[in-house]
């Protein structure tokens, strides 16, 4: 469907569907809201908020109490800074197809944690960042794991860039045109170029950008239509009892993956 553009508060371009019946303001200002925060690294006050989306601080006030007192979001009264709150991943984990990835994945991992002795986590891409949507801790004393919920960019985690190596097609194109609005052109010629190594190398192994000492092994999920919809990684952290080397969880990982694949209706070509 062809788009026009209008111009919104402050003379910001607004993109309206053609043949939209109904302009509703509120909702937009809310919906600018909940994706400035999704993709914020910190906080935001009422101030860089407005800023941000181009509109008065007297547009977004209302808005904000409302998100607010709807749990969509968290207000610190300390810093007088919002955040999400968790109500919109409990509502996307509740959608169908999370629900049926989740439920495949969950015994799976937990079979590859106490293989392993390592936890392990599968995340899935929103837009230009990973969510977290199964984790499984190692029942080993000391351990690393990632919580539950947490979003990441996709170009600073192995399973942000091994779930932007398997996209193709529309959603390949419309990533990438997310990307650059958000990273510069130089880490977009990094990240690309990574993206051709982990898709030659088939998975994406790396020492973690943010925990010295983690090497990341991320192996993609793949559904019966055989697109990647996940990405199953093990943050290997080596110890002294640890009972299995980052060669065998590499392995261990590979047909973790593989099985989970297999029960979303992927069939390996012969």
């Amino acid at each position: 469907m062809k788009s026009t553009r209008q111009a919104g508060a402050k003379g910001r371009p607004q993109q309206v569907k053609e043949g939209a019946r109904y302009n509703v303001p509120a909702l937009e200002k809310g919906l600018e809201i909940l994706e400035l925060l999704a993709r914020s690294p910190t906080p935001l006050n009422l101030t860089a908020i407005s800023e941000a989306l181009s509109r008065s601080t007297g547009e977004i006030y209302r808005i904000l109490q409302y998100l607010d007192h709807s749990d969509f979001i968290v207000r610190d009264g300390d810093s007088d800074t919002y955040s999400l709150s968790m109500k919109m991943f409990h509502l996307s984990h509740d959608n169908p197809p999370v629900r049926s990835l989740t439920a495949a994945a969950v015994p799976i991992m937990e079979d590859l944690a106490a293989k392993t002795g390592q936890s392990c986590h599968l995340g899935v891409l929103d837009r230009v960042n990973v969510t977290i949507v199964a984790t499984i801790t190692s029942h080993l004393p000391i351990i690393y794991t990632v919580r539950l919920g947490a979003q990441f960019p996709v170009w600073e985690t192995s399973s942000g860039i091994l779930l932007s190596s398997f996209q193709s097609g529309p959603a390949e194109r419309t990533l990438f045109a997310n990307l650059t609005q958000v990273i510069d052109k130089e880490a977009m010629n990094v990240l690309r170029a990574k993206i051709a190594q982990v898709r030659a190398a088939g998975f994406e192994e790396r020492a973690s950008i943010r925990i010295p000492g983690i090497i990341n092994i991320s192996f993609p999920v793949r559904d019966r239509l055989e697109n990647v919809v996940a990405a199953l990684t093990v943050p290997y952290l080596p110890q002294r009892t640890g009972f299995t080397t980052i060669d065998e969880v590499r392995v261990l990982a590979r047909q973790a993956s593989d099985n989970l694949s297999e029960s979303l209706g992927f069939r390996q070509s012969v």
